[in-house]
């Protein structure tokens, strides 16, 4: 076994439906943190690590993903592309992959949903330390009912291993944070009719037989899973890269008040009056109007926001048209090029489908608009 590790798949074919309306316009490793897309933070922690290759199993907007990355030249990777042709959850891709392009050598596997600063050279160097024929990043969370919770002798091998258990019956705080790194032998764990889950159907047996060990991560971690996780997500990458905020050079924020920390992308611009932050994330060449109020929220790339308007808590689609007098309220999902009249009201927790244009105000909470 070398030192460094030259091939790594990247997950990236699910249809993320608890990510709607986001995900109807674009594929979950698409979305932006930070407005760089999911993706590219991947791509860049891999390249850096000595990765040559990485194969991308893709099934949902796949075309998409093929369309921005190609053969990966731009990324300092060489890309390849495994094509679902049907679900095969998360375990299924990797024999198609080793069928298809061969896997002879230790290789990584990484949740294409994943935002983490993971140092992947620290990670190989404690795989190939620990001598087993696996390693699952780790990552400590408040609630580990949502995910995999493993439990680490002294040597930090993974000697029990439970998916979603309740409160009371998790044993650690220690969960899987989606991604692994596999000696070639581990692939007889693969042996299973797809669609199968790695960690229902081969962390169990490899825990069972001792050959898989638990890195344990403490740097920023998020599983993008649903709205909420997304703007988590934000917001984690945005104080701990920008603590003091961040505002792209040909920003022009005019008389407007930025509060840090706040994130705000190439072309934007800020009209007199505005206050944004903090914790706002402000896409590449959205246009705020003037005595406009924006905190805690995320919005994508070109967003118009006519002003005055309040926004808060709220997930903004790209080309979203938002005109006066408008109020969003918290916890508020839009997708992609709606347009919303003037003087409408958007109560707590409405999700609104892409294309849509609304016209009077939306009292419920928890509204749907397909």
């Amino acid at each position: 076994m070398g030192e460094g590790v030259n091939t790594a798949i990247v997950l990236a074919g699910g249809f993320a439906t608890r990510l709607r309306p986001l995900t109807l316009t674009r594929p979950k490793p698409l979305l932006p943190v930070l407005n760089k897309p999911l993706l590219d933070w991947i791509l860049s922690g891999l390249r850096e690590a000595g990765v040559k290759r990485v194969i991308l199993s893709v099934r949902y907007l796949s075309e998409m993903i093929k369309r921005k990355y190609g053969d990966g030249s731009e990324y300092g990777v060489e890309i390849e592309y495994a094509e679902e042709v049907k679900p095969l959850g998360d375990g299924g891709p990797i024999p198609m992959v080793k069928e298809a392009f061969g896997l002879d050598e230790t290789f990584l596997v990484v949740y294409g949903d994943i935002f983490s600063d993971v140092d992947f050279n620290d990670l190989i160097r404690f795989h190939r330390s620990a001598g087993g024929l696996a390693t699952l990043v780790l990552t400590r969370v408040e609630d580990p009912s949502r995910y995999g919770v493993a439990l680490l002798d002294e040597t930090d091998r993974i000697i029990d291993f439970i998916e979603k258990p309740s409160r009371g019956e998790a044993r650690s705080n220690l969960i899987n944070a989606g991604i692994y790194v596999f000696e070639p032998e581990a692939l007889k764990y693969f042996n299973v009719k797809p669609p199968f889950k790695l960690s229902k159907h081969v962390i169990p047996k490899m825990v069972e037989d001792r050959v898989i060990y638990g890195y344990v991560h403490n740097g920023i971690w998020s599983d993008i899973g649903v709205p909420k996780d997304y703007m988590k997500a934000n917001f984690q990458a945005l104080q701990h890269m920008h603590p003091n905020g961040y505002i792209a050079p040909s920003a022009d924020i005019d008389d407007a008040e930025v509060i840090q920390p706040s994130f705000i992308g190439e072309g934007v611009k800020l009209s007199q009056g505005s206050v944004v932050g903090p914790l706002a994330v402000v896409g590449e060449g959205c246009e705020i109007g003037p005595l406009t109020r924006i905190k805690d929220s995320v919005l994508l790339e070109r967003v118009v926001i006519e002003g005055p308007a309040h926004i808060t808590g709220s997930v903004i689609g790209e080309r979203t048209y938002v005109g006066k007098w408008v109020r969003i309220m918290p916890g508020s999902v839009l997708g992609d090029e709606i347009v919303i009249d003037d003087e409408v009201l958007i109560a707590k927790n409405t999700i609104i489908l892409p294309y849509k244009e609304i016209r009077s105000s939306i009292e419920k909470e928890g509204e749907v608009v397909l």
